[in-house]
């Protein structure tokens, strides 16, 4: 996935473009208010939502210095805490967790 450029030149932006943006807030808004209205008609939310909050620990984590990928968490989980090739791994793997 290619880094995506949230601006370019200064940030913040000198002048911000209201009236482009004012448009898109409304249907935005409408958007986040399904999806809303879709978790909370959901009898376990958190099953769909786990596998998110774990690639987002992955990522975060990679910034620290983490080596475990997404895959090598979920099957950590899956196999219930086991599978982990070295003691390095099983840290990386924690941290994301944690």
């Amino acid at each position: 996935m290619p880094a995506a450029k949230y601006h370019q030149g200064e940030f913040p932006p000198k002048a911000i473009d209201w009236p482009r943006l004012l448009p898109l807030i409304g249907p935005a808004n409408a958007a986040v208010s399904r999806f809303e209205g879709l978790m909370q008609a959901m009898p376990n939310a958190s099953v769909l939502l786990a596998p998110l909050t774990t690639q987002e620990a992955v990522l975060s984590s990679k910034i620290e210095g983490t080596q475990a990928t997404f895959g090598e968490v979920l099957e950590f989980e899956a196999a219930g805490g086991a599978g982990a090739e070295s003691e390095a791994q099983l840290a990386d793997i924690r941290e994301v967790l944690d």
